[in-house]
């Protein structure tokens, strides 16, 4: 099965709540960008995860493992599975492959085990398993809120091409993003609001100009101070006419277009200079 993976087009930062969290409310868009899940059962209660990236663990640490490990203690005791996983979706990427790795070992296991769950029951165990594994279990756009567990979907985005870029063999753990927020220095929070307002209410041909507008991450500055080449990534796509920005905690910068041929030969020139350059394309609801 495929796990897609997603860029936040907002993603706004309310403030630190009480439980260490951040309260947040971000738009986050399915791409077709896809890992592939093989799931089959094994005999007892053996969890075996296999990957063909070599610095991916396959144990414990891993996403897919803890939620074939909360499903089958929950609903399955006694029954064993074997995930075989091909990596697609850069690692710490700000792409959510860990977390889309997850929904998809919850979705395939009701399939694999003949289990049929209440839509309740899969979310509280994807919002335990971290914090975009919900909107994982719906895909298309959805508006998170929360720590960005509680997931609302969306009218779709009107579809375009995606250019994701970042630096090669650099990854960007959430944690140090967010430790170098500095929430204090932040403009008012709205972008979210007029964002969703304007998919929702306005069914115009030509929202994207207006949307792209309204694309905001509250964690570029955060990820910019650790890396500085990542703000020079995006300052080189901007250059290039496109409206760019960091997706999640990055350290991966996205720029859309419905211009394909002219994102295809950007994605050549920045392959060239030795940057990791993926195009792919949004993704509507299953």
């Amino acid at each position: 099965m495929l796990s897609h993976a997603k860029i936040n087009l907002t993603l706004e930062v309310l403030y630190r709540r009480f439980d260490g969290f951040h309260q947040l409310e971000t738009v986050m868009q399915e791409l077709r960008l896809a890992d592939v899940l093989y799931l089959e059962d094994l005999p007892g209660e053996r969890i075996e995860l296999t990957c063909d990236h070599p610095l991916l663990p396959a144990d414990e640490r891993n996403l897919a493992y803890r939620a074939a490990e909360c499903f089958q203690s929950r609903y399955a005791p006694g029954r064993g599975v074997k995930i075989r996983l091909n990596k697609k979706i850069p690692l710490s990427a700000g792409l959510g492959g860990g977390s889309s790795n997850a929904a998809a070992v919850l979705k395939g296991l009701q399939v694999l085990w003949n289990i049929s769950l209440k839509e309740e029951s899969l979310l509280e165990m994807a919002g335990r398993l971290g914090s975009d594994v919900p909107f994982f279990l719906y895909g298309g756009t959805a508006l998170a809120t929360g720590r960005g567990e509680l997931v609302r979907p969306l009218a779709p985005f009107p579809p375009v091409k995606v250019l994701l870029v970042s630096p090669a063999d650099f990854m960007l753990s959430t944690g140090r993003v967010y430790n170098a927020l500095v929430l204090d220095k932040m403009a008012d929070k709205d972008k979210t609001k007029k964002f969703v307002r304007i998919l929702e209410k306005e069914r115009e041909t030509c929202l994207l100009p207006r949307l792209l507008d309204l694309l905001t991450n509250d964690l570029e500055t955060a990820a910019f101070s650790l890396k500085k080449e990542i703000k020079f990534l995006k300052e080189q796509l901007q250059r290039f006419g496109l409206t760019a920005l960091l997706s999640g905690s990055g350290p991966t910068v996205f720029a859309l277009s419905t211009e394909k041929d002219r994102l295809e030969q950007i994605c050549k020139e920045l392959a060239a200079r030795g940057y990791n350059a993926i195009l792919t394309e949004t993704k509507g609801p299953s």
